[in-house]
C-alpha cells in the first residue's frame, strides 16, 4: 500500500532525494538529516521506506562504492573498512558479502605497490623505519600477516 505525503512532507522529500542523488547515503546518514529538518520519528520511516522502494536509498550501493572508493584512493585495508561500516550502522552480512568481493591478487598487488612506495620515504634507523612502517599501516587496517610479509624488505 503506497503511502500517502502532505504537501509539506512532499518538499522534504523532495529535500531529501536531492540529498541521496548527489552521492550514495547510508540510512542513518539519512536519517539523521531527517530528523535535523525535525521531523517525526514515524514520518522518518516512513520517508526511508519511501526512499528505499524507489531506490534512492541503498545500503548495498553504497557499501561497494564506499570500499571502492576508500581502497582505492585513501588506501584503507579490510579491517577498517570493515570498522568505518559498521560504526555507520551497515548491516554485517552486507560488508561481509562486499569485502569478500574484493578479488585476493589485486588487493594484495595494491598492498605492494602502496608498501613499495611508502617503505621509499621512511627516515630513521631501522628500527623507527619498521616501527613507523607497522604504525602506518596497521592505522589504515591492513592485516599484520601481509605488513610483517613486506617488513622483510626493510633494510
Amino acid at each position: 500500500m503506497p503511502i500517502s505525503f502532505t504537501e509539506d512532507e512532499k518538499i522534504i522529500i523532495e529535500k531529501i532525494q536531492s540529498y541521496c542523488l548527489y552521492q550514495d547515503r547510508f540510512t542513518k546518514e539519512v536519517k539523521n538529516k531527517l530528523y535535523s529538518f525535525k521531523v517525526s520519528s514515524q514520518l522518518v520511516e516512513n520517508i526511508v521506506e519511501y526512499l528505499i522502494d524507489n531506490d534512492y536509498l541503498n545500503e548495498e550501493r553504497y557499501t561497494k562504492m564506499f570500499i571502492q572508493g576508500k581502497l582505492r584512493i585513501k588506501k584503507w585495508g579490510r579491517i577498517k573498512l570493515k570498522y568505518e561500516l559498521r560504526s555507520k550502522g551497515i548491516d554485517i552480512k552486507i560488508i561481509n558479502e562486499h569485502i569478500n568481493q574484493i578479488n585476493e591478487e589485486d588487493y594484495i598487488e595494491y598492498f605492494n605497490e602502496f608498501s613499495t612506495n611508502k617503505i621509499k620515504f621512511l627516515k630513521g634507523t631501522l628500527d623507527q623505519k619498521k616501527r613507523s612502517f607497522i604504525n602506518y599501516f596497521t592505522y589504515r587496517g591492513w592485516e599484520n600477516d601481509l605488513i610483517y610479509q613486506k617488513l622483510r624488505d626493510i633494510n
